[in-house]
């Protein structure tokens, strides 16, 4: 399969649910299939720093079993957070199961507290992070201001027909956008349909 790049500009939670690449065709490709690559995804995307994320390695090493379990904590929260947003895609209502499980897991106790952080406001714990749910709150945060705010209607997945699945939010102006990025799926299809017409004399 393609290598796909992720984008930076997304919202959290749609970065976090194109984890998995290639969605829609089998096999996916998984891109946390490890405590270790979500440590790297978290950092990646500020919701840790460096010295934290070598920390919680070292804590980890020490306890496969928690890593263990917050990457399964993870990858479950990951996929309830797609599911719900197919739901707002397809217009459709979401399985109950799944509301209550985001509607539970924002809900828990957590030592999260907003803080100004490398020059803006970001949800950060007051202690090293070991517990999977404050490490993945803000995500789930991040899916319900989305889901449940003014751009809501603009979730969309991508159109490619290879099967890319990766979601987006569509801010163009006229609402038309149909691939994940332009210069990948979008020129993808481009060229697809230059050699159709090519092939057709047109």
């Amino acid at each position: 399969m393609p290598t796909k790049l992720a984008s930076t500009s997304e919202d959290l939670a749609i970065r976090f649910v194109n984890t998995v690449a290639w969605r829609l065709k089998d096999p996916s490709e998984e891109r946390l299939g490890s405590p270790e690559t979500l440590l790297r995804w978290l950092q990646q995307n500020a919701l840790i720093s460096a010295s934290e994320s070598r920390r919680l390695a070292s804590a980890w090493k020490a306890r496969p079993d928690a890593a263990n379990a917050a990457h399964d904590s993870a990858l479950r929260l990951r996929e309830a957070i797609y599911a719900l947003f197919l739901s707002v895609i397809r217009q459709r209502p979401a399985d109950a199961a799944v509301m209550a499980y985001v509607s539970e897991f924002i809900g828990r106790p957590s030592a999260l507290r907003l803080r100004w952080h490398e020059g803006r406001p970001s949800w950060r714990a007051t202690e090293l992070p070991e517990r999977a749910d404050d490490l993945l709150r803000p995500i789930a945060l991040s899916a319900a201001a989305l889901i449940t705010g003014p751009r809501a209607n603009r979730i969309k997945q991508c159109a490619d027909e290879r099967g890319c699945g990766w979601l987006f939010v569509d801010d163009s102006r006229l609402k038309n956008r149909r691939w994940c990025a332009m210069g990948d799926c979008g020129n993808v299809a481009k060229a697809r349909r230059h050699r159709a017409r090519a092939g057709r004399g047109l």
